[in-house]
């Protein structure tokens, strides 16, 4: 399958270091909430700006190198998104398995109710999460791509004005 002149393989190799970033900061926030740090340091630690960050340095890369255009944005947006929002997911499932509560699983940001399993809010990462967060970081992304290309055009290489 070739989107824009790159296959799904590019498009993995372009976002590798972003999945890398993502992980670290969901491990990161794992690990802090586990070891009873300060709540506001917990707080900062997110996957969601992180993965906001992500979307546009993708964008700048898929500018800068040439990647291809809107639809490639579209294309890193989701995959992104579908990687943040499955690491939050097997992190609820560690939660559920363990019977311990972690960053992730807390109360209050669960759908209330009871629900031990919490199938809802899995259910709510993998439906409203992939399909939200897409639709925003598409626009996003798409509208940064549109000021790069009017504010910074790429010289074109291999084209030289010619003169008689």
């Amino acid at each position: 399958m070739n989107i824009s002149g790159h296959t799904f393989k590019d498009h993995l190799r372009l976002l590798a270091p972003l999945f890398i970033l993502i992980t670290a900061v969901a491990l990161l926030r794992f690990i802090f909430f586990a070891a009873h740090a300060a709540p506001w340091l917990v707080r900062s630690i997110s996957v969601t700006i992180t993965l906001a960050a992500c979307v546009l340095l993708a964008t700048v890369q898929i500018h800068v190198r040439r990647f291809g255009g809107y639809v490639n944005v579209v294309l890193a947006t989701f995959l992104l998104v579908a990687w943040s929002q499955a690491l939050i997911v097997m992190a609820i499932v560690i939660s559920v398995l363990t019977g311990t509560e972690n960053v992730f699983s807390m109360p209050e940001f669960s759908f209330p109710g009871p629900d031990p399993y919490h199938l809802k809010h899995i259910g709510g990462h993998l439906t409203f999460g992939i399909g939200g967060e897409t639709l925003i970081g598409s626009a996003m992304g798409c509208l940064l791509l549109f000021l790069l290309r009017l504010l910074v055009p790429l010289a074109e290489t291999g084209k030289q004005d010619q003169k008689p």
